[in-house]
């Protein structure tokens, strides 16, 4: 009697489904929440700049905008360096592809660049995801984050996107971390409270950030 069994897939075949799907991942998941997370930051930011030129929205108006950046920012982080089997992210896709037994040196030098996120992953578990209890975590740190640890979280997570996108999955990586916004002068929605003679130096303050953080596509 001929058996039954069904071959086994060719193994190129199966590399090439494995790396449509983490093209999906990348695609569907990964680069959107780093897009929006980027993008979110850089609207902080121009606020938080145009705050700083008026003296307008501090206080508890304030601090409620500061509290919404820091949560949303580390969340975000965070949401990427999860490694669950259950979940979709960086990490995820990096463990996947060295089980795969796909480019290790790449993906370990990738690996400990996401670790560069640790500082802010244990400020959310401890602090905003969870509270951490001090009896039985003894050595728990109090709250201590600086807007550069953000930054650095933030820029090893972009890096990390684009050279898993361009060396491990040999695609074209997107053409700007921060996209032109749709309405393309966001600097106008600040007309109502902004003097016009500051204005000018809002637009400089946006379009020298995006810069800034675009180049990230090019040092990685």
């Amino acid at each position: 009697m001929l058996s039954q069994t069904t071959p086994a897939p060719d193994k190129d075949m199966q590399r090439t489904t494995d790396y449509q799907q983490w093209s999906d991942w990348m695609d569907q998941h990964i680069w959107p929440q780093i897009q929006t997370m980027m993008f979110h930051d850089a609207l902080f930011k121009l606020l938080d700049y145009a705050r700083k030129l008026t003296g307008g929205f501090n206080g508890p108006i304030g601090w409620l905008i500061d509290v919404e950046y820091v949560v949303y920012q580390l969340t975000t982080i965070r949401k990427q360096c999860d490694s669950r089997r259950d979940v979709i992210s960086l990490r995820r896709l990096l463990k996947e592809a060295k089980a795969k037994g796909l480019a290790p040196k790449i993906i370990d030098e990738l690996s400990l660049k996401l670790n560069r996120c640790d500082h802010v992953c244990y400020m959310v578990n401890n602090y905003v995801a969870h509270t951490a209890d001090p009896l039985r975590r003894p050595n728990l740190s109090q709250w201590d984050l600086q807007i550069v640890q953000v930054t650095e979280a933030q820029k090893a997570v972009c890096e990390v996107a684009v050279t898993l996108d361009r060396d491990l999955l040999q695609r074209k990586t997107p053409g700007a971390i921060i996209p032109v916004p749709q309405q393309n002068d966001i600097v106008q929605e600040f007309t109502s409270w902004v003097p016009q003679d500051r204005i000018q130096k809002l637009r400089d303050y946006w379009h020298t950030h995006r810069r800034t953080v675009n180049a990230w596509l090019h040092q990685s």
